[in-house]
């Protein structure tokens, strides 16, 4: 069971160190990629519907790494790399924060978690899920990535405006 924190003071816990995540290699396909990711979530087919932290439903299926035409972006950047760690974050995430949709917009659940990778210091994960402002029901996948940026990454995405810690800060 996670807790929420109280009063953060706006701080990040501290990168987590976890043993016995895989990286994965850049040999693997993309349909290979994203057939290893889904069986974090105990998923032998191309969706699945996972509960978080907080006890809302989320799709997790190819829209997570796919761009607007369709094409995969599973590759792109660090993503294939680091992918298991993203699971991670989705499963247990830092903070988990929520943009209100504007202008007919759909609201936003933003998944966030810190990780310290050896000697390449800093894994900043982002997890994005939407769905219609209202609506109940499941959250859809819109992306899921990693970074090694050198900048605080997550603290630029923190502080975008119209963000709210809406579901706290979690307490491993």
């Amino acid at each position: 069971m996670v807790k929420a924190v109280a009063d953060s003071g706006g701080i990040m816990p501290a990168p987590r160190l976890i043993q016995g995540v895989e990286r994965l290699g850049a040999t693997l396909t993309e349909a290979e990629l994203f057939t290893r990711f889904m069986r974090e979530f105990i998923a032998d087919e191309a969706s699945a519907i996972f509960v978080d932290v907080t006890g809302e439903s989320l799709i997790i299926d190819r829209e997570l790494f796919t761009d607007l035409r369709g094409k995969w972006k599973i590759q792109k950047g660090e993503r294939a790399e680091w992918l298991l760690y993203t699971a991670v974050n989705i499963k247990h995430p830092d903070e988990i924060w929520l943009e209100s949709g504007r202008v007919g917009g759909n609201d936003k659940r933003y998944y966030l978690s810190r990780f310290e990778v050896g000697r390449r210091g800093l894994l900043a994960c982002v997890a994005v899920f939407e769905r219609r402002p209202g609506m109940t029901g499941a959250w859809s996948g819109v992306t899921n990535y990693a970074t090694t940026r050198e900048d605080d990454y997550l603290a630029t995405k923190r502080s975008q405006e119209g963000w709210e810690l809406k579901h706290g800060r979690w307490e491993r």
